[in-house]
């Protein structure tokens, strides 16, 4: 359109100009002949001069306006190229500014978790401190009683070699040891009861212990043993009457000792107290007592547990039959409630008879749980679920969390059971008595919580 409009313009202009030059020209050559000046032609070439002027004003202003139009769309480009550059550093900028605010919200993110992270991680520190602290002050005493065993000899010998005798030290077999502060013992009981634990107002009502053991950590050899305890055993017991006032202490069954109490806390108290001074004032960290009637919720807990038997097994118990043969048996939930509970009253020693068959299916028990574990690390927690409503126990949350913590690792098999050993006899009362062997306890202590002093 540019093009077209100078083009017009200046034909215009030329054809313009001729006739002015013509209109002059004869104005010119009359006036030099003398003749009358023709003012006409001068009119003519006026207007042809004020036309012209005029066009020319146009062709400037059309130029002018081009010129304007020129710049004005130059301009209008440079705008638009100008907004197009604005809009690509806004764009840029909303990006970066997008990306800086997922930056602080990652960072916040990331900070809350390590708040998290940080007090899960604190917290369990201090469980773990105060569960340790708590289990070695809960014992009542802080070692055994022990009573050296040795000749006058060898405490001449000793007295010349200048050595210096410190508080709690065992001079045995030639040997002097001393005892493993650091060791853990808890007591266990199985009562005979089948149902949910639920306490009693009666103080001769509480249950008897048919199964009773200590369960000892040892962290210095990262094991654990387990040393099993005749129900039948003869100890001093605290006797009661009906009202639960306390009548006096005496001789009698050990696993009559919780049946003197409430069946809960306080018959758990009183027994560990009897066990205590049966192993000469042995420090117990804490107890764990559990109503025989979940025999079947432990065994289902783990799918099945299997023992091997030296020789065939027939039972009845509570309306169930039960026939195992020899050799490899994966129990069920009632076999295996039969298998522990049952107790031929016609047979001698028949406690004892039991004991033996409760110590295989317990070692083989905590090998299928150690296998289960491995398998799914929530295992234990079904299991202590499935227990809970029969189970008593003053072993707490941060203790509970110190012993998984450090204990997991530890060994077992069923080398580490040991039996508190002596025979059994019919006493006074028609009842089977089992009288221990002191010489055997006291060997079984020293091997177990003592350490030789280099």
């Amino acid at each position: 359109m540019n093009n077209g409009i100078e083009k017009e313009n200046g034909v215009a202009d030329d054809n313009n100009i001729d006739e002015v030059t013509e209109a002059i020209d004869d104005a010119e050559t009359s006036d030099d002949t003398g003749a009358v000046v023709n003012t006409d032609s001068f009119d003519n070439a006026e207007a042809l001069c004020s036309d012209t002027v005029e066009e020319t004003n146009k062709a400037e202003e059309s130029n002018m306006i081009e010129e304007t139009m020129t710049d004005s769309v130059a301009d209008v480009e440079n705008e638009d190229g100008a907004l197009a550059d604005a809009g690509g550093a806004g764009k840029k900028k909303d990006t970066k500014t997008k990306k800086r605010k997922r930056k602080i919200i990652l960072t916040v993110v990331l900070s809350v978790l390590a708040i998290f992270v940080l007090s899960g991680v604190i917290t369990w520190m201090v469980l773990n401190a105060k569960g340790r602290n708590d289990l070695y002050d809960k014992a009542e005493s802080s070692a055994p009683i022990m009573e050296s065993i040795e000749p006058e000899e060898s405490q001449a010998a000793e007295a010349q070699n200048d050595v210096t005798w410190k508080k709690g030290w065992v001079r045995y077999n030639g040997d002097i040891y001393q005892y493993n502060e650091d060791i853990l013992t808890f007591l266990v009981m199985g009562i005979d009861k089948t149902g949910k634990v639920k306490a009693v107002e009666s103080g001769v009502d509480g249950g008897q212990a048919d199964l009773i053991m200590l369960a000892v950590f040892n962290p210095h050899t990262k094991n654990v043993s387990l040393i099993t305890i005749n129900r039948n055993t003869m100890t001093e017991i605290d006797v009661y009457d009906d009202n639960g006032d306390y009548i006096g202490s005496g001789q009698g069954q050990i696993c009559l000792q919780h049946g003197y109490g409430d069946g809960a806390e306080l018959s758990c108290e009183r027994t560990e107290k009897a066990v205590s001074n049966l192993f000469y004032n042995l420090p117990i960290h804490g107890y764990f007592s559990i109503n025989m009637g979940a025999i079947k919720a432990i065994n289902s807990a783990v799918g099945g547990v299997t023992i091997t038997l030296d020789e065939d097994f027939r039972a009845d118990l509570d309306g169930v039959s039960v026939f195992l043969p020899k050799g490899d048996n994966t129990l069920t939930d009632d076999q295996a409630h039969v298998y522990i509970r049952y107790r031929d009253h016609s047979e001698f020693d028949s406690a004892t008879t039991r004991l033996n068959r409760q110590k295989k299916y317990i070692a083989a028990l905590i090998s299928k749980l150690k296998e289960e574990t491995a398998k799914d690390i929530t295992v234990p927690i079904n299991v202590f679920n499935e227990l809970l409503p029969y189970i008593v126990t003053d072993i707490t949350t941060s203790e509970i969390t110190y012993m998984v913590s450090n204990t997991y690792g530890y060994s077992f098999d069923f080398d580490n059971i040991y039996s508190l050993e002596g025979t059994t006899t019919i006493g006074k009362t028609e009842h089977e008595e089992f009288n221990y062997d002191p010489e055997q306890l006291y060997n079984m202590i020293i091997d177990i919580f003592y350490e030789k002093v280099e």
